[in-house]
């Protein structure tokens, strides 16, 4: 049987609410933010916390996460680190969905936010206010599958820039 059909089957059983197929939050849609995951797991955290650390120890050993090329799957175990606050582990799964689907605004927004958590602010910020550019560069220069410190060069570069042309606004 298809693992992601295993894990979703199991994670219906666990949360009581169905694991849906991420969808691609396109920058031409304009929406803020269009998968729903992050906030049903938020809730399943605080209002049935042993629901949630079920899905912990019922879904985590499911899935490989570093051969895994399954959007959905990565997002929801990067969700699930990010909810008990493991970003290093949160920022692997969101680097790992960003080079599967680059086109995924939400992939960047949950990168960015993850990134913050860490105190990379710099970074958080260079992606959550320019991720039009980042996403057209990041395709332009073919990054995709890159090292962290490739895509880390990119945002600090496009972020820069922003800077610059702000203060020239500015003055």
């Amino acid at each position: 049987m298809n693992t992601f059909i295993q894990i979703r089957k199991q994670f219906k059983k666990i949360a009581g609410f169905e694991l849906k197929k991420r969808q691609t939050n396109s920058l031409s849609e304009k929406i803020i933010k269009k998968d729903q995951l992050f906030e049903d797991l938020a809730r399943l955290y605080f209002e049935r916390p042993k629901k949630f650390n079920q899905l912990l120890t019922g879904l985590l050993p499911l899935i490989n996460q570093k051969n895994n090329s399954n959007e959905t799957l990565l997002a929801l175990v990067g969700y699930l680190y990010y909810i008990q606050e493991d970003f290093q582990k949160a920022k692997m799964c969101f680097l790992k969905c960003t080079n599967l689907n680059s086109q995924n605004l939400d992939n960047w927004i949950d990168l960015a936010f993850t990134l913050r958590h860490l105190g990379n602010d710099k970074l958080a910020n260079g992606i959550l206010f320019n991720y039009d550019y980042l996403i057209h560069y990041y395709h332009f220069l073919k990054l995709s599958g890159c090292s962290f410190l490739k895509l880390k060069n990119l945002i600090s570069k496009i972020f820069q820039k922003s800077l610059e042309k702000f203060n020239q606004n500015d003055s």
